[in-house]
């Protein structure tokens, strides 16, 4: 007589139940296991980096107003701590940027006090100077509802898709503080995307020089490329700022109308970050006579308002008499009046020198 026994099939299916089983197991913990893993990391990366763009902000701030490199670091990307038997999919990449470059304008300002020797420049011409923003956008696989940052005249916005939250250092009124103007020109470009830490160094390669100004007959307007709304420069940049008569915002550039009672500091810092930013150039002559510190009549001046180096003789004249030349100095190539070898010029008050008779050139040094 023959018996079967089947305790070795019995086996075989116990042993292939339980791998079904392990197997559901570790697809189930695939399915939701591995993407809170995700979701936690990503919110862990994204309160950092919130965290260091106010770093970021602050150390431009820093830069304009000490003119020393404040370097700060953006983590681009989120990290996954990859479990045994799990698959992580790779984190998806950050991205820091510098915009497209957009022009700020000011108009109407016109040097006075004892800054009057700038009206030579600031007199009431709109004056113009092409700027940038800096942008990080966050790429994430789980996380929802995650904001754009973006650094503009030295605030910072968090940009959610149905406001801007605004971050701002401690003591600190960016574009107008009483009647101090401070306006931000950011040159250069940065363009970094991926996982690792970017370091960041912003540079102030401007003097800072201030100029007191007031209207030229209609109100000082500053014209700002922006992508904030009226409501968010009325409500928090410009909160409590009784300067200020107006803000209104009109295809991507608030205009911040200025009261005309009063009178202004205006500065300007060149900020650079990243490469191929321009060198200030030479602008605009100007009166120096009041200057201990220099000494001839007139110097020249870039965009800035700051002096610059000399390179071409100019000769300078208080009269009419061209036989022999007050005084002489050098001035870069590209100043405004354009300088060929040596330049007579006429020291007249009020009179810009756009406006002046056409000086006489001289190879031999002197004018006739």
């Amino acid at each position: 007589m023959r018996f079967s026994d089947s305790r070795g099939q019995s086996l075989q299916i116990g042993a292939i139940l339980l791998f079904g089983f392990l197997l559901i197991a570790v697809t189930t913990a695939q399915a939701h296991l591995v993407p809170a893993d995700i979701s936690r990391a990503e919110l862990d990366h994204s309160q950092r980096v919130a965290d260091q763009l106010v770093g970021l902000e602050t150390a431009i701030f820093e830069t304009s107003v000490t003119g020393r490199p404040q370097p700060a670091t953006l983590d681009l990307g989120p990290t996954y701590d990859d479990r045994l038997l799990f698959v992580y999919p790779p984190p998806q990449a950050g991205t820091l940027r510098t915009t497209e470059p957009a022009t700020l304008h000011i108009d109407n300002a016109e040097a006075v006090g004892d800054d009057d020797a700038f009206a030579t420049y600031w007199n009431g011409t709109t004056r113009s100077y092409v700027t940038r923003a800096l942008t990080y956008e966050p790429a994430y696989r789980e996380l929802d509802e995650t904001p754009r940052y973006r650094i503009e005249h030295g605030v910072l916005a968090a940009q959610h898709e149905s406001d801007s939250r605004i971050e701002m250092a401690a003591n600190r009124q960016p574009v107008v503080d009483d009647t101090d103007l401070s306006l931000l020109v950011v040159d250069g470009e940065l363009a970094a995307a991926g996982l690792g830490t970017e370091s960041v160094v912003p540079e102030r390669v401007t003097d800072s020089t201030t100029v007191e100004i007031e209207d030229s007959g209609d109100p000082i307007r500053l014209r700002l490329p922006t992508e904030l709304s009226a409501e968010t420069w009325r409500e928090t940049i410009l909160d409590g700022q009784a300067a200020v008569d107006s803000v209104a915002v009109a295809g991507d550039v608030v205009t911040i109308t200025l009261d005309s009672a009063e009178t202004y500091e205006l500065t300007l810092h060149k900020i650079d970050i990243g490469t191929n930013a321009a060198e200030p150039s030479p602008t605009y002559l100007r009166n120096a006579t009041a200057d201990a510190d220099w000494p001839f009549p007139v110097d020249v001046r870039d965009r800035y308002n700051d002096r610059v180096a000399d390179t071409t003789t100019v000769y300078v004249y208080n009269d009419s008499d061209y036989d022999s030349p007050e005084a002489s100095f050098t001035v870069p190539d590209g100043s405004d009046p354009a300088v060929a070898g040596d330049l007579c010029y006429t020291l007249t008050k009020d009179v810009v020198a756009a406006d002046a008779p056409e000086t006489v050139e001289s190879t031999a040094g002197g004018c006739a």
